[in-house]
């Protein structure tokens, strides 16, 4: 999903309509809590308003990721639409062009991982608390152990 700004600016009247499936289970860190990520799908628009290119996204992927109490694998679907605004200017709401071509893939990255919940909890694991535990009877020989806390 890249475009040279020539090849844009000449479909900038008519405007432009794609549809993408982006693999981003290279780019997982095995460390973090996504276990793995399916085929993305990608639907967007593009029109041109002088300075600016803008993209108007809809992504739809699922993720894997650990359960925070069990660790058990969680399927989250994700379906979001974004705004995404490119200018040759530098702005602060806006992507600032470097070079001469606009990638999509790194930024349809990002705001998935933005979009990510910050945890889930599998079904199963709902039930399962860590407070603390129950207070077991003191034996009656060793209650008197207890003033010397």
């Amino acid at each position: 999903m890249k475009w040279a700004l020539d090849q844009l600016l000449k479909k900038a009247h008519q405007g432009l309509e794609f549809e993408d499936s982006l693999d981003y289970a290279s780019v997982l860190d095995r460390s973090g809590d996504i276990l793995s990520i399916g085929i993305t799908h990608v639907k967007g628009t593009y029109k041109y308003q002088d300075p600016d290119f803008i993209f108007d996204l809809a992504i739809q992927t699922t993720l894997t990721m650990a359960c925070a109490k069990s660790l058990k694998p969680v399927p989250v679907e994700l379906d979001f639409t974004v705004e995404e605004i490119f200018s040759l200017t530098p702005d602060d709401e806006k992507r600032l062009i470097e070079g001469n071509t606009i990638d999509l893939y790194p930024i349809v990255w990002s705001n998935i991982y933005l979009e990510k919940p910050l945890r889930v909890v599998h079904p199963d694991a709902k039930n399962i608390s860590f407070d603390a535990p129950e207070e077991k009877p003191i034996h009656p020989g060793l209650k008197d152990l207890e003033k010397f806390k």
